[in-house]
């Protein structure tokens, strides 16, 4: 009886959808990072970009590869659905990361201005100034500690959005979730290339942390126009849209699949998006370009990922 049930047709179809599903998102990011990958060599290189070796560093450690890949060969021993859905995820964006923060410095190699000016008077349009905002929170000292922490916890909050669905026998949310973060970076990248911005603490009275002013020289020795060695640490220069707000936004959706969740992961997501201004690394306008861009991914993820696969509550 019970073998019976192992392999009663509910389950084979499960299966089948469950492989289909995954086949097909795998052939999407695998076919993208192919594409994207010799791009970005041949972009790099005729840009004078050095350095291209430490974005192939994709994992930090050799006992972290052997540990994905050993879960990933146990999960397909024993046709384990949610440890296969948990490593594969885990594979695929960990790649993303390296390719998209090459992709994005090959954009500021660009050569259109900073575009602070600009941005500073929208804000200024709309009432609202980064440096006010941030010299006003420094009054209460509880709630700088609080924002500070949410800005720096987000890492955290993508992580879970990536393994915990999975966990709880919902990857298509972390696909989505994932599937987002590409779309909402294509579209960053453009942008960036465009609308190149470094930060509120160029336009306004306003002083720059030591981690700012890096980004900045940064930032201004990839506008010089000699040879430029690549700084892996230094990939997330990107101010507008604000990527904090988005990831923030992706992340509380895919984790809001699992209710238990769903208040804390908002209610930090909340907190990470106001953050961004409080922290002075964003003007106001950043913010609502990340959450305009957030709402726009979110739609077009949910159109490209099924809305449920048979096999994504099965064991």
């Amino acid at each position: 009886m019970a073998t019976q049930a192992l392999t009663s047709p509910a389950i084979v179809v499960a299966r089948s959808s469950w492989r289909r599903y995954a086949a097909s998102f795998n052939c999407r990011i695998g076919l993208l990072v192919l594409v994207l990958v010799p791009a970005e060599i041949f972009l790099a290189r005729r840009l004078h970009l050095n350095g291209l070796l430490q974005f192939a560093d994709v994992w930090s450690s050799v006992p972290g590869i052997a540990i994905l890949l050993g879960c990933l060969c146990y999960g397909h021993h024993y046709r384990l659905v949610r440890i296969i859905d948990t490593c594969e995820l885990a594979i695929w964006s960990r790649v993303l990361m390296s390719v998209f923060a090459l992709l994005f410095q090959i954009a500021g190699r660009s050569p259109y201005p900073f575009a602070d000016r600009q941005l500073n008077t929208i804000d200024a349009r709309m009432h609202v100034q980064t440096a006010s905002i941030v010299h006003m929170v420094a009054r209460l000292p509880p709630l700088v500690t609080v924002l500070d922490t949410a800005y720096t916890i987000l890492p955290v909050l993508i992580l879970c959005a990536i393994l915990v669905p999975p966990f709880f026998g919902d990857a298509v949310a972390s696909r989505r979730f994932v599937t987002g973060t590409v779309l909402a970076s294509l579209i960053g990248v453009v942008l960036f290339g465009f609308l190149p911005v470094a930060g509120p603490w160029i336009t306004q009275p306003l002083l720059p942390t030591p981690k700012q002013a890096a980004v900045t020289a940064y930032f201004v020795l990839l506008k010089s126009p000699g040879p430029v060695r690549l700084n892996y640490l230094l990939g997330g220069i990107v101010s507008f849209p604000s990527f904090h707000v988005v990831y923030a936004i992706l992340s509380a959706a895919a984790l809001g699949s699992i209710r238990m969740l769903r208040i804390p992961v908002w209610i930090l997501a909340t907190l990470i998006c106001i953050s961004t201004i409080t922290t002075g690394w964003h003007y106001g306008i950043d913010v609502l370009a990340g959450f305009i861009l957030s709402i726009i991914v979110i739609w077009l993820a949910r159109q490209i990922e099924p809305n449920g696969c048979p096999a994504q509550h099965s064991r």
